[in-house]
């Protein structure tokens, strides 16, 4: 899991900026939106230096923060403006060999909306959201944050985990909200095996079953919640993001089609569904005759996992979460810098 602290994920952070600008005071953020090499901290880092001469957060102590820090003073006395700079290796003299895009700039009070409506109302609502930066004018960035529901289908922002630097368009995107959810649909042998394995490589996990005795929260110690209900209608209990993966492992083809119909209306950033190569083109013709799109469709994996020739519970559990993780890696971009 990532240190969330100093970033808009923090919100205790972003609260302290929320509350000086309240006060009618400015400050100075200076923010890494990329990294090559080895560095302290990475793409989301931010801190702050406020009126008084104190520092919040920290993109990584050593010469770019120090840099960083003596050109933020400058903004109170007029001698600095706007800026954004690749701080190389051979300007800072860094043991660790990185360089870090560092931007900085000011915030004044007139931009407390920002983070009294935007920030905060999406932070509150626990609602997955995108902040958007554009340096293409570095005296007049224009910022904004968006919830994902509010892009194309096929942005990459939307279902990315890491913050994204559009060197052409000079725009930073950062990935903020809730850690994206598994959502495992059957919590049979293979939904049990496969709980605890998502767990473990960042996933907050939630169950469902409509059987009383397999959604049994102890029996499923690495999920965030169990639930028990019927398959009929899952918002009931959960509501499922374009950021979020779904794995559907029910007792039945009938109650998978029937969670995969649901689904289609979601389009979360995976959808898996178990089962034999005939029965998977039986569920996607099903879909289609209710009206689901063909193209969406195309897009489930099934059957699911990588092919590991998985035969046990267990086995077929890795395969799984092997697929979920390249598909994760997929909406990053090939180069993070």
């Amino acid at each position: 899991m990532a240190d969330l602290q100093g970033t808009l994920c923090d919100e205790h952070f972003v609260r302290r900026l929320l509350s000086e600008l309240e006060a009618g005071r400015s400050f100075v953020l200076s923010t890494i939106f990329a990294t090559k090499g080895s560095m302290p901290r990475h793409a989301g880092a931010r801190m702050v230096h406020f009126e008084d001469g104190s520092f919040l957060g920290t993109i990584g102590g050593g010469s770019v923060e120090l840099i960083a820090q003596e050109r933020s003073k400058g903004f109170f006395t007029g001698e600095e403006n706007n800026q954004i700079e690749w701080m190389t290796r051979e300007k800072t003299g860094m043991a660790c060999g990185g360089d870090a895009l560092v931007g900085i700039r000011k915030v004044t009070p007139d931009q407390k909306d920002f983070f009294a409506k935007d920030l905060m109302n999406l932070i509150d609502a626990k609602k997955p959201f995108v902040v958007i930066e554009n340096w293409s004018d570095p005296s007049h960035v224009l910022v904004e944050a968006k919830a994902v529901d509010m892009f194309p289908q096929d942005d990459i922002r939307v279902c990315s985990d890491v913050p994204i630097w559009d060197e052409e368009a000079a725009t930073y995107s950062e990935p903020l909200g809730p850690e994206p959810v598994a959502y495992i649909f059957g919590g049979g042998h293979v939904g049990r095996a496969l709980t605890p394995v998502l767990a473990s490589v960042g996933f907050r996990v939630i169950v469902l079953d409509d059987r009383e005795g397999v959604a049994q929260k102890k029996d499923f110690p690495s999920a965030e919640a169990v639930y028990h209900n019927d398959f009929s209608d899952i918002s009931t209990d959960v509501t499922v993001t374009r950021r979020d993966y779904a794995i559907v492992t029910t007792h039945g083809h009938a109650f998978d089609i029937k969670v995969l119909q649901q689904l289609y209306s979601y389009k979360p950033a995976y959808v898996g569904c178990i089962g034999s190569k005939r029965k998977a083109a039986f569920a996607k013709h099903t879909l289609v005759e209710r009206g689901v799109s063909k193209g969406w469709t195309q897009t489930i994996h099934s059957p699911i996992g990588d092919d590991i020739k998985a035969i046990t519970p267990s086995e077929i559990a890795i395969s799984i979460a092997a697929e979920i993780i390249r598909c994760r890696a997929n909406f990053r971009p090939e180069k993070l810098h």
